[in-house]
């Protein structure tokens, strides 16, 4: 097969030799950069395009692939709203994403941001900064087992997130569209209303769809605790940002734990030499004591970035050797 490479970080540099070790008569090239309009000509004669990116591609970006000789668009990642699929199937190229390349990697990150605000980590290393090593009686925290958490989207993901709080004797409960009956071991079922009303830590790994775009605004952070804490280990645009800032500042809420953020492509994945040219909502989140955040790293662990790469690259095999992708999207 003839697979070009946008996005390669010096990580997955290692896994494309071990795949290049293993499949000796696979042509493939690639960049440390994304995919753009300005480098898609990068990929004029081969078959297959892998990418990572949060930056949109649009039926501007595919036309082009599609004529010079893409048949398969493969996602190094799980979400695929940054991608026009239907632009992509009328151009005759295949999507396939990586939805299963380690649930526990993302419910882990959750898990241990909600701790680090359960316990008020924050607060804490803000007094001791000022050399305040004082226990002050607001800061008396909780246990994890005291907690109801609700988790919100109980796909992979949200299913191993709610077998973890279980196990640590924690009370879940979780909402979704779709009933699964194996998860009642884990938690019990309840509607989107009663979850945000009863949960201690609310964690999101629901997908971005444009009906729940800002699912959690004024309204929904006005009916939780206000000692809940929210994490959010999917997409950014689930949460509306200034209205979270608000109920953090003004303590509608506990905390908020964030590994995505609205319009995030425009920040993480860059180095920034000027701190002061940051977005001001980012500055305003980082700089409070009840918010922990990462820059969309949740996944970021040897396993899950190995099986990435190879579960991508083998559903570009299947495509181009006539077979169906076991991730197709479109």
């Amino acid at each position: 097969m003839k697979a070009y490479l946008f996005g390669v970080t010096p990580v997955e540099e290692a896994f494309l030799k071990e795949w290049q070790d293993q499949h000796p008569d696979d042509e493939i090239s690639y960049t440390h950069s994304p995919l753009t309009a300005d480098n898609l000509e990068l990929a004029k004669g081969f078959e297959a395009v892998s990418t990572q990116q949060a930056e949109p591609l649009t039926a501007s970006d595919l036309e082009p692939l599609a004529a010079g000789g893409i048949k398969h668009l493969a996602l190094r990642k799980v979400g695929a709203d940054n991608i026009d699929l239907e632009a992509a199937a009328k151009y005759g190229i295949t999507v396939a994403n990586v939805p299963a390349y380690s649930p526990r990697a993302i419910a882990e990150n959750g898990l241990t941001g909600a701790m680090y605000l359960l316990r008020k980590w924050g607060y804490y290393h803000r007094k001791m900064r000022r050399g305040d090593f004082t226990r002050s009686t607001e800061l008396m925290s909780d246990e994890i087992f005291n907690q109801t958490v609700g988790i919100v989207g109980l796909g992979r993901i949200g299913a191993a997130a709610a077998e973890m709080y279980h196990a640590l004797g924690a009370r879940v409960i979780g909402y979704d569209p779709v009933y699964n009956a194996s998860l009642e071991p884990f938690l019990d079922f309840a509607d989107f209303e009663t979850l945000i009303k009863e949960s201690d830590i609310v964690q999101v790994h629901i997908p971005l769809t444009p009906e729940n775009k800002g699912m959690f605004s004024a309204n929904e952070f006005a009916k939780m605790k206000d000692d809940a804490i929210l994490v959010n280990q999917s997409r950014g645009e689930l949460v509306d940002t200034a209205a979270l800032i608000v109920a953090l500042k003004y303590h509608e809420i506990g905390g908020a734990a964030l590994d995505v953020l609205e319009g995030e492509e425009k920040i993480f994945g860059r180095k920034f030499e000027d701190v002061g040219s940051l977005p001001d909502e980012y500055t305003e989140l980082i700089n409070l004591p009840n918010v922990v955040m990462s820059p969309h790293s949740a996944y970021y662990t040897k396993m899950a970035v190995k099986n990435m790469f190879f579960q991508s690259m083998t559903d570009i095999e299947r495509t181009l050797s006539g077979k169906k992708a076991f991730f197709k999207v479109n």
